[in-house]
């Protein structure tokens, strides 16, 4: 996405691991009819498709947003989606995952700030993967053991 296609969705910027990325939240509610207006029309490109997965989940989700970072360089510069969730007081880029437990039969979501693909294009990203996998992680809702992949939040489902 351009920035000016960003920018009539957002213009709220928050700095996450040291990157200025332009944030939607659930309660944005013209950035978020914007974006839906958006997805319903970029309907057969891969990144609005997901982003309208991703929007949905936003909206009846606390704790998540939707962030645009830049990649890029000077007047090159894309904005490409991501998803946060606010952990500890502080902004974290997540992958969702599908993880199991090494100790029993639960399986479910999860949100997993560690895949390095989150930060790919950050000169930082070895310091910042280092602190994400220093984070205190879920275990399994189930039995208390240790889960597939990191987790730092885990769908409840009822």
């Amino acid at each position: 996405m351009s920035i000016e296609e960003v920018l009539e969705i957002t213009n709220w910027i928050e700095n996450v691991d040291g990157d200025d990325v332009y944030v939607l939240g659930r309660d944005m509610k013209e950035g978020i009819e914007n974006l839906r207006k958006k997805t319903i029309l970029e309907k057969d490109n891969c990144m609005f498709s997901m982003l309208s997965k991703d929007l949905e989940f936003i909206c009846s989700h606390v704790g998540f947003s939707i962030a645009f970072r830049p990649v890029g360089k000077n007047d090159n510069k894309q904005w490409i989606p991501c998803m946060l969730y606010k952990y500890e007081g502080e902004w974290r880029r997540v992958l969702f995952q599908y993880a199991h437990c090494l100790k029993c039969d639960w399986c479910g979501n999860i949100a997993n700030p560690t895949d390095p693909d989150l930060y790919i294009t950050m000169n930082n990203r070895f310091e910042i993967l280092k602190k994400m996998n220093q984070l205190s992680f879920c275990q399994c809702p189930k039995c208390g053991g240790q889960l597939s992949s990191k987790a730092i939040w885990i769908e409840q489902v009822e």
